[in-house]
């Protein structure tokens, strides 16, 4: 009797932890599957050190493009929504590192984009495509 009690009382956590766990998975294949959305990661200047390497985070966001803004999945099944104005690109297209950049291809390349307060975003991508960047991005 004292066992039963015992899992009935830690069954209903347990069952809350799976059913989130559930959604969680959902919502970052259903991110991952929407038209238009790519894999990247994204340095905000604010995050990043002056004078120091330049870390990129472990995780791998997803984004896509509408008109002009870069809306951003990160966190945990891609729950945090961020979307970032871009006015434009400073400089071309880089190549990164593939250790530096990592679970994002052989052949990663890194954007200056600049946001609408100026401020820069630094943004890694597998490779430039045509279809998932606005055409400024491409004449960069």
């Amino acid at each position: 009797m004292l066992v039963s009690t015992i899992l009935y009382i830690l069954g209903v956590p347990l069952w809350m932890l799976v059913g989130m766990l559930i959604l969680i998975f959902w919502n970052s294949n259903r991110v991952k599957k929407q038209p238009g959305s790519f894999p990247l990661k994204v340095i905000h200047e604010t995050d990043s050190n002056s004078g120091e390497e330049t870390k990129w985070p472990r995780r791998v966001s997803y984004a896509q493009w509408v008109h002009d803004v870069l809306i951003v999945r990160k966190g945990p099944g891609l729950m945090l929504t961020i979307p970032y104005g871009i006015k434009g690109v400073e400089g071309s297209p880089q190549e990164a590192n593939p250790d530096d950049v990592k679970k994002l291809g052989d052949q990663p390349v890194v954007i200056r984009a600049l946001l609408d307060d100026d401020s820069i975003l630094m943004v890694a991508v597998r490779k430039l495509r045509p279809e998932l960047a606005p055409e400024h991005f491409q004449n960069g």
